[in-house]
């Protein structure tokens, strides 16, 4: 792929996001002009019911608002099931208490202070009562909302498509998988939730909202929990086959933190301290778990989707150079089963693309030598290519890499050295099929694109290795994921003090 083509594909993404910016834009801007039309009539629901013949009496009820001159009783009304209605309109910029005064057979008056109301500058009323917020046209709001997370999710969803049919396995796939995955179930939730008169007011819309983690962790417990147990059974036979180290129990590790952080999420409870006098700062603490626990769920998820994909994947039969990633040799100076699996995929590709296209691709073995090996693990993949039938002139052995980001910079240069148009060559990378997805991301980060021809490992190996390529990759991006860790923390707060 060209620097010319890079920067197009880059613009037209960017063209997808400038749309749903200025689609924002553009309902916010509707909301609130239809919101300043209606706004100014608003129909409060009293709650006060007239069903009791004992009861009190509509004929004789009186509703007042405090002070006077900022909103104006145009009628009183009784719905079908009987509820009072006062129907308001806005005279002025100002805040009133609206109250009810009923009296007994007695004639003795109970006057109730029943809701708060503001009036806004463009003559909007709105409505405070019980940490409740309401106002005219709010399920215009609604369906405003529901209709622009709709618009985001299709673009992910589209975006990540896109990834797929280009084979462009990067953190930006995992990020519209992830946020697809969150979209998709808060559109779920809320939708059926206003099926079911949940949602009758803006702040049910805004509590929902702060809920949405929790409902999330509910709904995929299940998925979580089938992977906590493949993860935990992985490991066990991973410790009776290798022995006990503790990067082979990363597994059990990580399944463990992640049901500690479910049960606080989900029953804060449990653990419920009175934090210098102030109870609810846990229940911020809760949200703001739920919240992150669902973003590195929805990345765990996603990331787990697309390195699947990855795998799946076979390099068209037309490539120029393979690349095989080392790793550590023994201490003979001989192929260990994994390098050896890495080293046959790409010989096993290579035959068969010179079968049906009479092709051939050039290797490149790619390793340094370690502390504790005898030769570098480049030239131990190249002895091994030529035993298997390799000209040495079709090998262009790198040997001074240390880890896998300089195993893709290195061969990089010595593919750019041994060719006169690097961007025209056509690249494979053989690894193991857990480090596929990091291979794809760490050649396009060095600057090239590379088609993963992936190499099987024991099932009981990949999902320990498959976590470990997972903490790589969030620590690849640690900034991006404390931001908006530090990003989710202040919209659960924010939206909280909303209510």
């Amino acid at each position: 792929m060209t620097k010319n083509t890079r920067v197009k594909k880059r613009r037209k993404i960017k063209r997808r996001f400038i749309f749903l910016n200025i689609l924002a834009v553009v309902l916010i801007v509707f909301g609130i002009r239809y919101m300043d039309i209606v706004g100014d009539r608003y129909d409060m629901h009293t709650f006060t019911y007239f069903t009791d013949e004992a009861g009190p009496d509509f004929n004789d009820t009186e509703v007042a608002a405090e002070p006077e001159g900022v909103v104006r009783i145009e009628s009183l009304e009784l719905s079908d099931e009987q509820e009072l209605i006062i129907k308001l309109s806005s005279v002025k910029k100002g805040s009133a208490d609206i109250t009810i005064t009923t009296y007994d057979e007695e004639g003795k008056p109970n006057r109730i202070k029943n809701s708060h109301v503001d009036v806004t500058m463009t003559g909007v009323i709105i409505e405070h009562r019980d940490y409740n917020t309401n106002f005219s046209g709010y399920e215009v709001v609604i369906w405003l909302f529901l209709g622009y997370i709709a618009a985001v999710l299709v673009v992910m969803l589209y975006s990540f498509y896109e990834c797929y049919k280009k084979s462009d396995y990067s953190y930006s796939m995992v990020a519209y998988g992830g946020i697809s995955l969150f979209l998709a179930v808060l559109l779920a939730i809320i939708v059926y939730k206003w099926m079911n008169n949940v949602v009758g007011s803006f702040s049910a819309l805004v509590s929902l909202l702060t809920e949405t983690g929790e409902w999330f962790l509910v709904l995929m417990l299940p998925v979580m929990l089938v992977m906590a147990v493949a993860l935990s059974v992985s490991n066990i036979w991973l410790l009776r086959h290798e022995g006990f180290r503790p990067v082979n129990a990363l597994g059990i590790a990580i399944s463990v933190v992640w049901l500690l952080a479910l049960v606080f999420s989900l029953n804060y409870r449990l653990f419920h301290i009175n934090l210098l006098g102030n109870t609810t700062l846990i229940w911020h603490i809760r949200n703001i778990m739920s919240f992150v626990v669902t973003y590195f769920e929805c990345m765990l998820l996603s990331t787990s989707a697309c390195a699947f994909i990855s795998t799946r994947h076979t390099p068209p039969l037309d490539r120029d150079y393979i690349i095989i990633l080392g790793c550590a040799i023994r201490r003979d100076g001989t192929l260990t089963p994994l390098l050896r699996g890495r080293v046959d995929s790409a010989l096993s590709f290579e035959k068969k693309q010179f079968e049906e296209t009479g092709k051939h691709a050039r290797f490149v073995p790619s390793g340094g030598q370690g502390s504790d090996e005898i030769i570098s693990e480049g030239e131990a993949m190249e002895r091994y290519l030529i035993e298997q039938g390799v000209e040495p002139e079709r090998i262009v052995r790198e040997d001074k890499s240390v880890n896998t980001f300089q195993n893709m910079q290195f061969s990089r240069d010595r593919i750019m050295d041994d060719t006169d148009d690097f961007e025209k060559q056509k690249i494979a990378f053989s690894t193991t099929n857990y480090h596929i997805f990091r291979g794809y991301i760490l050649a396009d980060k060095n600057g090239f694109k590379a088609q993963g021809i992936s190499a099987k490992t024991k099932w009981y190996f990949f999902p320990n290795a498959f976590i470990r390529e997972f903490i790589g990759l969030l620590f690849d991006q640690k900034i991006r994921h404390l931001l908006i860790v530090a990003l989710i923390a202040a919209i659960v707060v924010g939206v909280a003090y909303i209510l």
